[in-house]
Protein backbone atom coordinates (compact mmCIF):
# COMPACT_ATOMS: atom_id res chain seq x y z
CA UNK A 1 0.00 0.00 0.00
CA UNK A 2 1.64 3.45 -1.04
CA UNK A 3 0.75 6.30 1.48
CA UNK A 4 1.47 10.14 0.13
CA UNK A 5 1.56 12.78 3.36
CA UNK A 6 0.89 16.41 1.75
CA UNK A 7 -0.29 19.78 2.51
CA UNK A 8 -4.17 19.90 2.75
CA UNK A 9 -5.76 21.71 -0.37
CA UNK A 10 -9.11 22.59 -0.87
CA UNK A 11 -9.87 22.20 -4.12
CA UNK A 12 -12.59 22.92 -6.74
CA UNK A 13 -15.20 20.13 -6.32
CA UNK A 14 -19.03 19.25 -7.25
CA UNK A 15 -21.70 19.40 -4.81
CA UNK A 16 -22.97 16.74 -2.79
CA UNK A 17 -25.94 18.01 -1.14
CA UNK A 18 -29.21 16.12 0.69
CA UNK A 19 -33.15 17.10 1.17
CA UNK A 20 -34.82 15.03 3.63
CA UNK A 21 -38.25 16.12 4.62
CA UNK A 22 -42.15 14.95 5.02
CA UNK A 23 -44.38 14.51 1.79
CA UNK A 24 -45.36 18.11 0.68
CA UNK A 25 -42.42 19.43 2.33
CA UNK A 26 -40.73 21.37 -1.34
CA UNK A 27 -38.23 18.38 -2.09
CA UNK A 28 -38.27 18.25 -5.37
CA UNK A 29 -39.02 21.96 -6.32
CA UNK A 30 -36.30 22.88 -3.87
CA UNK A 31 -34.04 20.78 -5.82
CA UNK A 32 -34.62 22.37 -8.93
CA UNK A 33 -34.28 25.94 -7.85
CA UNK A 34 -30.86 24.49 -6.38
CA UNK A 35 -29.45 23.08 -9.02
CA UNK A 36 -30.52 25.89 -11.46
CA UNK A 37 -28.37 28.38 -9.68
CA UNK A 38 -25.64 25.87 -9.42
CA UNK A 39 -25.65 25.62 -13.53
CA UNK A 40 -28.30 28.16 -14.67
CA UNK A 41 -29.38 26.46 -17.94
CA UNK A 42 -32.26 23.86 -17.61
CA UNK A 43 -31.18 21.44 -20.19
CA UNK A 44 -28.04 20.65 -18.38
CA UNK A 45 -30.36 19.68 -15.07
CA UNK A 46 -30.96 15.89 -15.05
CA UNK A 47 -34.15 15.03 -12.47
CA UNK A 48 -34.30 10.70 -11.73
CA UNK A 49 -37.95 10.37 -10.73
CA UNK A 50 -39.21 7.49 -8.61
CA UNK A 51 -42.04 9.72 -7.35
CA UNK A 52 -45.03 8.36 -9.94
CA UNK A 53 -44.39 11.23 -12.42
CA UNK A 54 -44.15 13.99 -10.67
CA UNK A 55 -40.82 15.04 -11.74
CA UNK A 56 -42.40 16.46 -14.63
CA UNK A 57 -44.85 18.70 -12.72
CA UNK A 58 -42.89 21.87 -12.67
CA UNK A 59 -41.15 21.97 -15.89
CA UNK A 60 -42.64 25.25 -18.07
CA UNK A 61 -43.82 26.48 -14.65
CA UNK A 62 -44.44 29.24 -13.52
CA UNK A 63 -43.86 29.55 -9.24
CA UNK A 64 -44.09 33.12 -6.87
CA UNK A 65 -41.15 32.88 -3.94
CA UNK A 66 -40.49 35.80 -1.45
CA UNK A 67 -42.60 38.06 -3.72
CA UNK A 68 -40.55 37.09 -7.32
CA UNK A 69 -41.95 35.24 -10.11
CA UNK A 70 -39.49 32.25 -10.62
CA UNK A 71 -39.98 30.41 -14.70
CA UNK A 72 -39.18 27.15 -14.14
CA UNK A 73 -37.59 25.59 -17.75
CA UNK A 74 -37.52 22.34 -19.52
CA UNK A 75 -35.04 20.30 -17.76
CA UNK A 76 -34.43 16.51 -18.83
CA UNK A 77 -36.37 13.65 -16.73
CA UNK A 78 -35.32 10.13 -16.64
CA UNK A 79 -38.41 7.65 -14.67
CA UNK A 80 -37.51 4.95 -12.82
CA UNK A 81 -39.81 2.14 -11.58
CA UNK A 82 -40.10 -0.92 -9.21
CA UNK A 83 -37.87 -2.63 -8.18
CA UNK A 84 -35.61 0.23 -7.43
CA UNK A 85 -32.30 -1.73 -7.55
CA UNK A 86 -29.38 0.39 -6.53
CA UNK A 87 -27.76 -0.31 -10.49
CA UNK A 88 -31.13 1.64 -11.77
CA UNK A 89 -29.67 4.99 -10.16
CA UNK A 90 -26.04 4.76 -10.89
CA UNK A 91 -26.77 3.81 -14.79
CA UNK A 92 -29.03 6.59 -14.74
CA UNK A 93 -26.38 8.58 -13.24
CA UNK A 94 -23.78 7.64 -16.00
CA UNK A 95 -26.53 8.67 -18.51
CA UNK A 96 -26.16 12.04 -17.04
CA UNK A 97 -22.33 12.14 -17.03
CA UNK A 98 -22.55 11.29 -20.52
CA UNK A 99 -25.39 13.25 -21.83
CA UNK A 100 -23.20 16.58 -20.69
CA UNK A 101 -25.17 17.57 -18.00
CA UNK A 102 -24.21 19.83 -14.87
CA UNK A 103 -26.35 18.64 -12.15
CA UNK A 104 -28.39 15.44 -11.44
CA UNK A 105 -31.18 15.05 -8.96
CA UNK A 106 -32.26 11.68 -7.17
CA UNK A 107 -35.79 12.07 -6.77
CA UNK A 108 -35.81 10.05 -4.06
CA UNK A 109 -33.23 8.13 -2.68
CA UNK A 110 -35.47 6.41 -0.11
CA UNK A 111 -36.86 4.14 -2.75
CA UNK A 112 -33.33 2.38 -2.98
CA UNK A 113 -33.38 1.37 0.49
CA UNK A 114 -37.40 1.02 1.33
CA UNK A 115 -38.74 0.97 -2.12
CA UNK A 116 -40.50 -2.42 -3.54
CA UNK A 117 -37.43 -3.96 -4.77
CA UNK A 118 -34.79 -1.65 -2.89
CA UNK A 119 -32.05 -3.01 -0.73
CA UNK A 120 -33.85 -3.69 2.44
CA UNK A 121 -36.14 -6.05 0.35
CA UNK A 122 -33.83 -7.93 -1.20
CA UNK A 123 -32.14 -8.23 2.32
CA UNK A 124 -35.38 -10.08 3.59
CA UNK A 125 -35.29 -12.18 0.61
CA UNK A 126 -31.72 -13.15 0.70
CA UNK A 127 -32.64 -14.13 4.68
CA UNK A 128 -35.45 -15.74 4.18
CA UNK A 129 -34.60 -17.56 1.35
CA UNK A 130 -30.96 -19.07 3.71
CA UNK A 131 -30.91 -22.93 5.14
CA UNK A 132 -29.77 -20.63 8.48
CA UNK A 133 -32.25 -17.41 8.04
CA UNK A 134 -29.49 -15.26 9.46
CA UNK A 135 -29.82 -11.58 8.88
CA UNK A 136 -26.41 -10.56 9.31
CA UNK A 137 -25.05 -12.82 7.48
CA UNK A 138 -27.33 -11.81 4.27
CA UNK A 139 -26.29 -7.70 5.42
CA UNK A 140 -23.00 -9.20 3.92
CA UNK A 141 -24.88 -9.53 0.11
CA UNK A 142 -26.15 -6.14 0.51
CA UNK A 143 -24.17 -3.48 2.00
CA UNK A 144 -21.63 -4.16 -1.01
CA UNK A 145 -24.16 -3.03 -3.18
CA UNK A 146 -25.42 -0.18 -1.26
CA UNK A 147 -21.74 0.88 -0.63
CA UNK A 148 -21.03 0.68 -4.44
CA UNK A 149 -24.26 3.06 -5.02
CA UNK A 150 -22.85 5.76 -2.59
CA UNK A 151 -19.07 5.82 -4.36
CA UNK A 152 -21.11 6.64 -7.47
CA UNK A 153 -22.89 9.49 -5.82
CA UNK A 154 -19.87 10.60 -4.59
CA UNK A 155 -17.27 10.30 -7.10
CA UNK A 156 -19.59 11.22 -10.07
CA UNK A 157 -18.33 14.49 -12.35
CA UNK A 158 -21.96 16.59 -11.69
CA UNK A 159 -23.16 18.05 -9.10
CA UNK A 160 -25.56 15.70 -7.17
CA UNK A 161 -28.73 16.58 -5.22
CA UNK A 162 -30.95 13.73 -3.60
CA UNK A 163 -33.74 13.96 -1.81
CA UNK A 164 -35.14 11.14 1.11
CA UNK A 165 -38.48 10.74 2.49
CA UNK A 166 -38.43 11.86 6.25
CA UNK A 167 -40.18 9.87 8.83
CA UNK A 168 -43.34 11.57 9.63
CA UNK A 169 -44.89 12.31 12.95
CA UNK A 170 -47.84 14.33 14.38
CA UNK A 171 -47.48 17.32 17.05
CA UNK A 172 -50.19 20.06 18.71
CA UNK A 173 -49.21 23.47 18.47
CA UNK A 174 -51.18 26.56 18.48
CA UNK A 175 -52.04 29.25 16.63
CA UNK A 176 -51.74 32.90 17.48
CA UNK A 177 -55.16 33.39 18.44
CA UNK A 178 -54.31 30.16 21.06
CA UNK A 179 -56.29 27.58 19.41
CA UNK A 180 -54.90 24.22 18.62
CA UNK A 181 -53.31 23.23 15.74
CA UNK A 182 -51.83 19.78 14.42
CA UNK A 183 -48.85 20.09 12.66
CA UNK A 184 -46.99 17.83 10.34
CA UNK A 185 -43.15 17.20 11.45
CA UNK A 186 -40.32 15.50 9.70
CA UNK A 187 -38.05 12.97 12.07
CA UNK A 188 -35.31 11.01 10.61
CA UNK A 189 -34.29 10.20 6.60
CA UNK A 190 -35.86 7.32 5.36
CA UNK A 191 -32.04 5.83 4.20
CA UNK A 192 -29.44 3.76 5.86
CA UNK A 193 -28.19 5.40 9.01
CA UNK A 194 -25.60 7.60 8.46
CA UNK A 195 -26.45 8.36 4.84
CA UNK A 196 -26.65 11.93 5.68
CA UNK A 197 -23.22 12.48 6.88
CA UNK A 198 -22.16 11.26 3.29
CA UNK A 199 -23.19 14.52 1.70
CA UNK A 200 -21.50 18.21 1.45
CA UNK A 201 -24.52 19.48 3.58
CA UNK A 202 -27.82 18.04 4.31
CA UNK A 203 -31.09 20.14 4.86
CA UNK A 204 -34.19 18.97 6.75
CA UNK A 205 -36.89 20.51 5.01
CA UNK A 206 -40.18 21.30 7.21
CA UNK A 207 -43.70 21.61 5.61
CA UNK A 208 -43.54 25.44 5.51
CA UNK A 209 -41.04 24.39 2.63
CA UNK A 210 -38.49 26.17 4.99
CA UNK A 211 -34.64 24.93 5.52
CA UNK A 212 -32.44 24.07 8.16
CA UNK A 213 -28.98 22.58 7.86
CA UNK A 214 -27.97 19.63 10.34
CA UNK A 215 -24.58 18.75 8.77
CA UNK A 216 -22.77 21.79 6.65
CA UNK A 217 -18.68 21.29 5.64
CA UNK A 218 -19.32 24.84 3.62
CA UNK A 219 -20.41 26.37 7.24
CA UNK A 220 -22.58 28.74 5.01
CA UNK A 221 -26.03 27.82 6.13
CA UNK A 222 -25.14 26.86 9.63
CA UNK A 223 -27.72 27.86 12.50
CA UNK A 224 -29.96 29.63 9.37
CA UNK A 225 -33.46 29.05 8.67
CA UNK A 226 -34.41 29.77 4.95
CA UNK A 227 -36.62 28.82 1.87
CA UNK A 228 -34.13 26.99 -0.42
CA UNK A 229 -33.59 28.82 -3.73
CA UNK A 230 -31.68 29.27 -6.92
CA UNK A 231 -29.79 32.00 -4.41
CA UNK A 232 -28.58 28.52 -2.33
CA UNK A 233 -26.92 26.66 -5.53
CA UNK A 234 -25.41 30.23 -6.62
CA UNK A 235 -24.04 30.54 -2.95
CA UNK A 236 -22.71 27.27 -3.06
CA UNK A 237 -21.16 27.72 -6.56
CA UNK A 238 -19.68 30.23 -5.63
CA UNK A 239 -17.66 28.41 -2.33
CA UNK A 240 -17.33 25.42 -4.52
CA UNK A 241 -15.04 27.21 -7.07
CA UNK A 242 -13.05 28.78 -4.33
CA UNK A 243 -10.78 26.03 -4.05
CA UNK A 244 -7.74 25.70 -6.49
CA UNK A 245 -8.15 24.38 -9.62
CA UNK A 246 -8.29 20.46 -10.07
CA UNK A 247 -5.71 18.91 -12.85
CA UNK A 248 -7.41 16.89 -15.29
CA UNK A 249 -3.95 14.77 -15.65
CA UNK A 250 -4.18 14.23 -11.75
CA UNK A 251 -7.59 13.78 -11.80
CA UNK A 252 -7.64 10.89 -14.52
CA UNK A 253 -4.72 9.59 -12.71
CA UNK A 254 -6.55 9.31 -9.41
CA UNK A 255 -9.26 7.66 -11.27
CA UNK A 256 -7.21 5.12 -12.94
CA UNK A 257 -5.54 3.93 -9.58
CA UNK A 258 -8.97 3.52 -7.88
CA UNK A 259 -10.34 1.50 -10.75
CA UNK A 260 -7.13 -0.65 -10.57
CA UNK A 261 -7.26 -0.95 -7.36
CA UNK A 262 -10.87 -1.63 -7.26
CA UNK A 263 -10.45 -4.77 -10.30
CA UNK A 264 -7.12 -6.27 -8.45
CA UNK A 265 -9.08 -6.42 -4.84
CA UNK A 266 -11.91 -8.43 -7.11
CA UNK A 267 -9.70 -10.22 -8.78
CA UNK A 268 -8.37 -11.47 -5.12
CA UNK A 269 -11.67 -12.20 -3.51
CA UNK A 270 -12.63 -14.42 -6.37
CA UNK A 271 -9.61 -16.42 -6.55
CA UNK A 272 -9.93 -16.87 -2.77
CA UNK A 273 -13.79 -17.96 -3.36
CA UNK A 274 -12.42 -20.31 -6.11
CA UNK A 275 -9.96 -21.90 -4.23
CA UNK A 276 -11.94 -22.26 -1.56
CA UNK A 277 -14.22 -24.40 -3.29
CA UNK A 278 -11.35 -26.52 -5.15
CA UNK A 279 -10.32 -27.68 -1.80
CA UNK A 280 -14.32 -28.76 -1.13
CA UNK A 281 -14.36 -25.99 1.98
CA UNK A 282 -18.01 -24.80 3.27
CA UNK A 283 -18.74 -21.70 4.39
CA UNK A 284 -17.99 -22.69 7.66
CA UNK A 285 -14.52 -24.21 7.28
CA UNK A 286 -13.51 -21.23 5.25
CA UNK A 287 -14.70 -19.20 7.41
CA UNK A 288 -12.59 -20.40 10.24
CA UNK A 289 -9.19 -20.84 8.27
CA UNK A 290 -9.38 -17.21 7.46
CA UNK A 291 -9.91 -16.21 10.88
CA UNK A 292 -6.78 -18.17 11.62
CA UNK A 293 -4.63 -16.98 8.81
CA UNK A 294 -5.49 -13.22 8.65
CA UNK A 295 -7.56 -12.66 12.01
CA UNK A 296 -10.58 -11.40 9.89
CA UNK A 297 -13.92 -12.69 9.66
CA UNK A 298 -14.98 -11.98 5.74
CA UNK A 299 -12.91 -11.55 3.04
CA UNK A 300 -14.28 -8.14 2.18
CA UNK A 301 -12.20 -6.75 5.36
CA UNK A 302 -8.86 -8.09 4.25
CA UNK A 303 -6.35 -5.54 2.69
CA UNK A 304 -4.63 -6.47 -0.44
CA UNK A 305 -0.93 -8.07 2.22
CA UNK A 306 -3.83 -9.95 3.91
CA UNK A 307 -5.69 -11.40 0.74
CA UNK A 308 -2.13 -12.14 -0.64
CA UNK A 309 -1.34 -14.19 2.55
CA UNK A 310 -4.63 -16.26 2.20
CA UNK A 311 -4.32 -16.90 -1.52
CA UNK A 312 -0.85 -18.15 -0.37
CA UNK A 313 -1.83 -20.34 2.18
CA UNK A 314 -4.65 -21.80 0.41
CA UNK A 315 -2.31 -22.52 -2.98
CA UNK A 316 0.21 -24.03 -0.65
CA UNK A 317 -1.75 -25.68 2.02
Amino acid sequence: MILERRRAERKKAKLRLGLSGPAGSGKTLSSLLIAYGLCKDWSKITLVDTENGSGDLYANHTIEQDGKKINIGVYNVITLDAPYDPDKYIRAIEMCEEAGDVAVILDSITHCWAGKGGLREQHGKITDSSNSGNSWAAWRKVTPRHNTFVEKMLTCRLHLIATLRAKMDYVQDKNPDGSTIIKKIGLNPIQRDGMEYEFTAFFDLGQNHYASCSKDRSSLFDEKIWLPGIETGEIFLEWLNSGAEVDPKEEEARERMKYLAATAEADKLKKIKSLAKDKGWDAKTAKEKLLEVTGKNTTSALNNEEADKFIEYLANS
